[in-house]
C-alpha cells in the first residue's frame, strides 16, 4: 500500500512527478531486497546531468517494474481536488499508464464530486462507485475533535462551542470539511 496526500497548500511543489514519486518511494521501502533494476535506474539518473532525480518517465517506468513485482499493490491518492489543476491530465495519464501495465493494481481515489467527472474522462469503462459523504454525526466528531485540540481553549465559551456543533452541521457543505467531505473512487 502506497499512498499520497495532495495539499492545496503544496501546490507549487506538487507535480506528477512528485506523487509518482511518493508512491514509488513507499512501494520500494517494503521490499526486501530492492530489485536490481530499480536501484540501477536510481543509479542512471544520478549520473545524469548533475545527478538530477529521475523524471516522470523514469518513475513511471520503474513504478510499473516494482507493482509487477508483487502479487497485488494499492495506491492511495487523498483529496486530488487539492492536486494542481495544470498538472492533473499528466497524472491521469500516467496513472493511466500503470494500471494499463499492472493489472494487479488497486488505485483509490478521494476529492470532491467534480474529480468523479474527470475520473470519467480519463478512465473509460471503469466502475462509478456511489459517493462517500459525511453523515451529521461524522461532522460533529470532526467539530468535537478540532475544538478538543483548539489552542485557546478558553477564548470561547459553552453557548459558542453549542452553536459550533449545531449550525455548522445543519449548514455543512464540502468547503467547510475538508478532511472528511471525499468521495472515494476505486479502480480496478
Amino acid at each position: 500500500m502506497s499512498c499520497a496526500y495532495c495539499d492545496f497548500q503544496a501546490h507549487i511543489e506538487q507535480s506528477a512527478t512528485s506523487v509518482l514519486a511518493v508512491l514509488l518511494k513507499q512501494l520500494i521501502a517494503r521490499m526486501e531486497p530492492i530489485p536490481e533494476e530499480i536501484k540501477e535506474a536510481f543509479d542512471r539518473a544520478k549520473t545524469k546531468v548533475d545527478g538530477r532525480a529521475p523524471r516522470l518517465p523514469e518513475i513511471q517506468a520503474m513504478l510499473v517494474k516494482s507493482v509487477s513485482l508483487l502479487r497485488r499493490a494499492f495506491m492511495c491518492i487523498d483529496a486530488l481536488d487539492e492536486f494542481p489543476t495544470k498538472h492533473r491530465p499528466e497524472l491521469w495519464d500516467s496513472l493511466r499508464h500503470v494500471i494499463w501495465e499492472c493489472p494487479n493494481i488497486r488505485l483509490f481515489i478521494t476529492g470532491r464530486p467534480h474529480i468523479r467527472e474527470e475520473v470519467k474522462k480519463y478512465f473509460l469503462g471503469y466502475p462509478d462507485l456511489p459517493p462517500v459523504k459525511p453523515t451529521e454525526e461524522d461532522i460533529r466528531a470532526y467539530l468535537t475533535m478540532r475544538l478538543k485540540k483548539d489552542s485557546e481553549p478558553d477564548a470561547m465559551d459553552a453557548g459558542l462551542k453549542a452553536d459550533i456543533l449545531t449550525i455548522i452541521p445543519d449548514r455543512i457543505s464540502g468547503a467547510y470539511v475538508k478532511p472528511v467531505d471525499r468521495e472515494v473512487k476505486v479502480i480496478t
